[in-house]
């Protein structure tokens, strides 16, 4: 599910500690890129926390939804689980866009899987992330 420990976060890059109780994970620096393109934006924090973004083998692809209205930072749809929309509101920070991710990978998996796509479950996904850039497990 998500991106918990076996979901990769554990391995953020430049550390190899599973738990940084008490060290937050420093923000990356946004470049030209990243602020012109926010799909590339997203990869970049997807792969500094290692979140895996597969599903049943196939590849799971984030594209910036301007239109997400404010509140709702991403958005996964049953209709066509291997996409995940990310709005602008996921920009607010590198932690909110990382669990963004995390909670809508978590629905896209269970869509994968034929089944309903609960928020507890995303929730505690994308909330186990931040814990761990917060430096809070």
């Amino acid at each position: 599910m998500g991106a918990g420990y076996h979901g990769g976060f554990g391995g953020t890059l430049g550390s190899e500690e599973r738990n940084r109780i008490g060290k937050p994970v420093p923000p990356t620096e946004r470049d030209y890129e990243m602020a012109l393109n926010p799909a590339y934006h997203a990869s970049v924090i997807s792969k500094k926390y290692g979140i895996n973004l597969k599903g049943s083998g196939k590849t799971i692809s984030i594209v910036f939804n301007p239109n997400l209205p404010p509140g709702n930072p991403g958005k996964t749809r049953k209709s066509n689980p291997y996409v995940i929309e990310i709005g602008p509101s996921a920009f607010y920070s590198e932690t909110e866009l990382a669990n963004t991710i995390a909670h809508e990978l978590n629905h896209a998996r269970d869509y994968i899987r034929g089944g309903d796509a609960p928020e507890d479950p995303a929730y505690d996904s994308g909330d186990a992330l931040e814990d761990y850039i917060r430096g809070r497990r």
